[in-house]
């Protein structure tokens, strides 16, 4: 893994830039208003009258209130940029502090908040906002996990709710047909497993399935476990080459790891990511950086990066290890160092350590004692530069 850098997803000059140029248009949209009143009222001076001249009236207040609308566009969108450009500025002012004393995960998390500011000066910018498919863990730092648990489970679907309570779970986030639910301990654990899911697997109707799989896991590793649910995996195996949903995923995942490391920044974070939803979390560290302490690719149709030192993760001390049972069908889309969706995270030039003695099919991983085993044993002291 390489060390963390700045990799905003707004650069703050071409903001300024920008917003320079909106000011100009609009001083030339204010010219033409003076221009369209000068006119008017030229024309009255000439004392010309009749049916003729209330027409030109007309229309030269028309193309004023075109103009004042076009002005007053202009100026929602110039102090909205210009308001971006000045936050975006205070991030790069603290990412040159970060990166001249050493400090790691804030560079990780500056770069999640440059994400969240363009993606908010997007939303503010469009006429019809589009409905978010989940209310993040991200966007509520100040409430405790029990106060956004009774938030959530006031609105998720009665199935859900008894799903939730069956299984003692936590809804962590939730939203149209997805919720993110956690086991375990979740007032001081320390280690936090959170499991990304592929193909079949991350449907609102798995839900039971996979709490059960976390329960699993939480009973022989003592960590709390997560049943991540932020992105929409594909829904069979041929849309599984679409790479959309693990595109739209990363950034959704990375915001939801960063929250994680702010509640418990002393427990360990891993990520388990199976089938489809390895390509998820390898793109998350590839871009914008992933927090995590340890990522295991489980079963994987392919990664993003061609090695793991294009993932930045926690910490230079990170790991990731590749989980695969050779009678896993899966096997038969790599050659070696690809894969269909990307890299082969078991070809030797990738750098993952390979997990030995996994046995069983494409679905049988978390029920497989090999696996289990080194899940368990992958449990370390935290870092005290966390």
């Amino acid at each position: 893994m390489h060390s963390a850098t700045y990799q905003p997803a707004l650069i703050t000059g071409q903001l300024r830039g920008a917003v320079w140029e909106l000011g100009r248009v609009r001083g030339d949209v204010e010219k033409q208003l003076r221009n369209a009143e000068d006119a008017a009222q030229a024309l009255h001076a000439t004392g010309f009258a009749g049916s003729a001249a209330d027409a030109a009236i007309a229309r030269i207040h028309t193309q004023q209130t075109s103009l004042r609308s076009h002005h007053a566009e202009l100026t929602r969108i110039r102090t909205i940029l210009n308001t971006a450009a000045e936050l975006h500025e205070r991030l790069d002012r603290l990412a040159e502090l970060a990166a001249r004393y050493g400090h790691y995960r804030i560079i990780l998390w500056l770069n999640q908040l440059s994400f969240v500011l363009d993606e908010a000066a997007g939303d503010a910018l469009r006429t019809n906002i589009p409905h978010h498919t989940i209310d993040e863990l991200f966007h509520h730092p100040d409430q405790t996990l029990e106060e956004l648990h009774a938030d959530h489970a006031a609105t998720v679907p009665a199935a859900t709710q008894r799903t939730i309570a069956e299984h003692s779970a936590t809804i962590l986030e939730a939203g149209p047909g997805s919720t993110t639910a956690m086991v375990g301990d979740t007032h001081s654990p320390t280690r936090i497993i959170t499991m990304v899911a592929g193909t079949h697997t991350g449907k609102p109707e798995d839900l039971g399935r996979e709490l059960d799989k976390a329960q699993r896991i939480a009973s022989r590793t003592g960590a709390a476990v997560v049943v991540w649910q932020g992105y929409g995996p594909p829904a069979n195996l041929p849309d599984a080459g679409i790479q959309t949903p693990a595109r739209r995923g990363a950034g959704n995942l990375s915001r939801f790891q960063a929250a994680l490391d702010e509640r418990f920044p002393d427990a360990q974070k891993t990520l388990v990511a199976h089938s489809y939803g390895t390509l998820v979390p390898t793109r998350a560290a590839s871009e914008g950086g992933l927090l995590v302490d340890d990522l295991w690719l489980v079963g994987s149709a392919g990664v993003a990066g061609t090695s793991v030192d294009d993932l930045t993760l926690a910490g230079p001390d990170s790991e990731v290890y590749v989980v695969d049972s050779p009678e896993d069908i899966i096997l038969a889309l790599r050659s070696g160092p690809t894969a269909a969706l990307g890299a082969s995270p078991s070809h030797p030039g990738y750098g993952a350590t390979a997990v030995e003695g996994v046995t069983g099919s494409h679905t049988d991983y978390f029920t497989d004692p090999a696996f289990l085993s080194a899940l368990a044993q992958g449990a370390h002291d935290a870092p005290e530069d966390r």
